[in-house]
């Protein structure tokens, strides 16, 4: 089987993660033939949606692919070959406020019309199918879910000999947009007790710097949080399976997700997880996090406290965490995968 598959090499998120570890395990696969079509990185999201709707198309009527897959979630309305889209969560439409325009214009305008037209769109999780079914009105029996994997430098990731026990780390992965809910995370250090775990407690932000928050900034400075809270901007994929071994809990109180990378690679580095019960998180996260309302405050401290105090608790947690991560898998991904490209193929 011949196949055409667009890589975005700018995208640093989840979808771009995503695509690069999926490429890689189909590279490795004896039955299929794999070319990459890659949007130019200058002109900004209007760019890539132009080279989408004539460069790629011209290049799929070229190759006539045995079929095409868009695993950015972007793609025309209609191709040339059948073709298979990867949707991975409709926070775009559901959350929208923190993303680009032009992106969420390509939701409202483009998404539900190519969605409708692909031969076969791909969810991470149930819980996104059935927001897919109800958003864009596509038919159950053409959506397959295929859970992602997780890169294997996670699983060898490992803690410093010594860590800083009178100060226990807490981060929190993603940009500072609302749906990933950093607000709850500010109140609980705020608002901790005297002698807590949690009033000791330093926060590390993956995803965002400081300056791109002033919101946040402000609020910060304003209950005496600047000197227990730093910013690390958007960290090389590379550098975060030591920053969540090092980390005490990984918190992860979102509010929508159509998958959630990084509590499955912090379970994989051996640190305990406190989620969100919303969306997608139960389904992928099992009984190996704790879970919790992403609207309860004192859910949210008394989990968090619990994981950085009770040490059987914390050996619980990294046990299951661990064992849960390790069913995850880019090999499975590519055959369940592969097996959505032969279903796209025979129609």
């Amino acid at each position: 089987m011949t196949l055409d598959l667009t890589l975005l090499e700018n995208n640093l998120g989840g979808s771009g993660v995503y695509a690069r570890a999926l490429v890689g395990a189909l590279q490795s696969r004896s039955d299929l033939d794999v070319a990459l079509m890659s949007a130019p990185s200058r002109g900004g999201g209007f760019g890539t949606l132009g080279w989408l709707w004539r460069g790629a198309r011209s290049r799929l009527l070229e190759d006539r692919p045995s079929v095409v897959h868009y695993p950015g979630f972007l793609a025309p309305i209609q191709s040339p070959v059948p073709s298979v889209l990867t949707i991975h969560d409709l926070s775009l439409g559901r959350m929208p406020k923190g993303h680009p325009f032009e992106w969420r214009m390509y939701y409202h305008h483009v998404l539900p019309r190519a969605a409708r037209h692909a031969t076969v769109v791909i969810t991470p999780t149930e819980a996104t199918k059935i927001d897919v079914v109800t958003a864009f009105d596509v038919a159950p029996e053409r959506i397959v879910v295929t859970p992602y994997g997780i890169n294997e430098q996670f699983f060898s990731a490992t803690a410093p000999a010594q860590g800083d026990a009178a100060h226990p780390l807490i981060v929190f992965a993603g940009p500072a947009m609302p749906r990933k809910n950093l607000g709850i995370v500010l109140r609980t250090l705020a608002s901790s007790r005297d002698g807590s775990a949690l009033s000791r407690a330093r926060l590390l932000i993956t995803g965002s710097r400081g300056g791109d928050s002033a919101d946040y900034q402000s609020w910060i400075a304003a209950h005496g949080l600047a000197g227990r809270v730093t910013w690390l901007g958007a960290l090389p994929f590379a550098e975060l399976p030591a920053l969540y071994a090092r980390a005490d809990v990984l918190v992860y109180p979102s509010f929508l997700e159509g998958f959630g990378f990084p509590p499955l690679e912090a379970m994989a580095s051996g640190t305990p997880v406190v989620a969100s019960n919303a969306s997608c998180l139960p389904e992928v996260l099992g009984d190996a996090a704790i879970l919790v309302d992403p609207n309860d405050d004192s859910a949210f401290a008394a989990a968090t406290e619990s994981v950085l105090a009770d040490q059987q608790l914390r050996a619980r947690l990294i046990r299951r965490g661990r064992a849960h991560a390790s069913t995850f898998t880019w090999e499975r991904c590519a055959e369940l995968t592969v097996n959505a490209y032969r279903s796209a193929a025979a129609v």
